[in-house]
């Protein structure tokens, strides 16, 4: 399929352009309709998370998981709409608040990791869940 927008030849179940991102094929269906990833990166809507076109915004969050001598730690970045972002922030926010503490790097690393989810979310308080 055309893009009416840049002209370039897509796959025919394709929804998005590979090559600027403008949806061509409204009526798409199916689980694979094409380049998604591309679109995000052209477009400043599109959740990476559940794939909802709507408002987004760039987040970041860190989890980390304390095992006396080692540690696990785990981030998450990317464009999420107000839905996602909720989620991924109590889910990565509790794990560490519990069980992040449990180990002598853990133990120092823990703070900032909740300090930074807490930021980083209070900056999407205002963001409204469509």
């Amino acid at each position: 399929m055309k893009c009416f927008n840049c002209g370039q030849d897509n796959n025919s179940d394709a929804k998005y352009c590979s090559k600027c991102g403008s949806i061509i094929n409204v009526e798409g269906k199916g689980e694979n309709l094409g380049s998604v990833d591309k679109y995000f990166l052209k477009k400043n809507s599109g959740c990476q998370g559940c794939g909802a076109i709507t408002k987004t915004k760039e987040i970041k969050f860190y989890k980390n998981i304390g095992m006396l001598f080692v540690r696990r730690y785990y981030s998450l970045e990317g464009r999420f709409c107000k839905k996602c972002i909720n989620k991924n922030f109590w889910d990565y926010t509790l794990t560490t608040l519990f069980l992040g503490w449990w180990g002598t790097i853990s133990f120092f690393v823990t703070p900032f990791y909740l300090l930074n989810n807490i930021g980083r979310f209070l900056t999407t308080v205002t963001m409204k869940e469509e």
